[in-house]
């Protein structure tokens, strides 16, 4: 059920509650509002910006960013993979904003396979020079290392980050009973 402003100001009316409980829920509600997802302005902005900053990452590493090399590569992921580190932490610890916090957190996963690649070429096992973006084409063991560091940082950040407040409300009681 959502609650307008007006219901508290007539409820405050009738005198169910007081004015000054009305301003306090309200300020309440807005605050807990925030946290969750919804289609507003804002919320579109921030899953905008994640789309272009993943995106950015998948499909212009693929492009262009061949010619930096392995090394290259890896250490622009790691960068970049840090920076979104810090941004989860600034989001989540200071500012109270846990759906910019999982999208920062969704952003350093994004960034494993292919700092793991970046590795790989670094280290010479991807000496056939086949670019990123041709990887997946055929089937090859340098991929289980790709999917197995990125399976493993994500059930990291998913147990480091427990942004249950941005699931579905089934699925987040299913978890609050199992885990209390």
């Amino acid at each position: 059920m959502k609650i307008e402003r007006s219901q508290l100001n007539e409820a405050a009316r009738q005198g169910v509650i007081t004015p000054e409980q009305s301003e306090k829920l309200w300020a309440l509600f807005t605050a807990q509002d925030v946290a969750t997802p919804g289609f507003t302005f804002t919320h579109v902005l921030y899953y905008l910006g994640g789309l272009i900053a993943i995106g950015a990452m998948s499909l212009f590493m693929n492009l262009g960013w061949e010619l930096f090399g392995g090394r290259g590569i890896f250490l622009i992921a790691v960068g970049y993979a840090l920076a979104a580190l810090w941004l989860t932490h600034y989001f989540l610890d200071r500012k109270r904003l846990p759906i910019p916090a999982g999208i920062m957190a969704t952003f350093v996963v994004v960034l494993v396979p292919l700092a793991v690649y970046g590795l790989q070429v670094w280290l010479g096992w991807w000496d056939d020079k086949r670019p990123y973006r041709a990887y997946h084409t055929h089937i090859d063991w340098r991929w289980i290392m790709m999917e197995s560091v990125t399976l493993a940082a994500g059930a990291v950040m998913l147990w480091r980050y427990r942004l249950r407040g941005l699931l579905p409300a089934p699925l987040r009681e299913l978890l609050e009973q199992r885990h209390g």
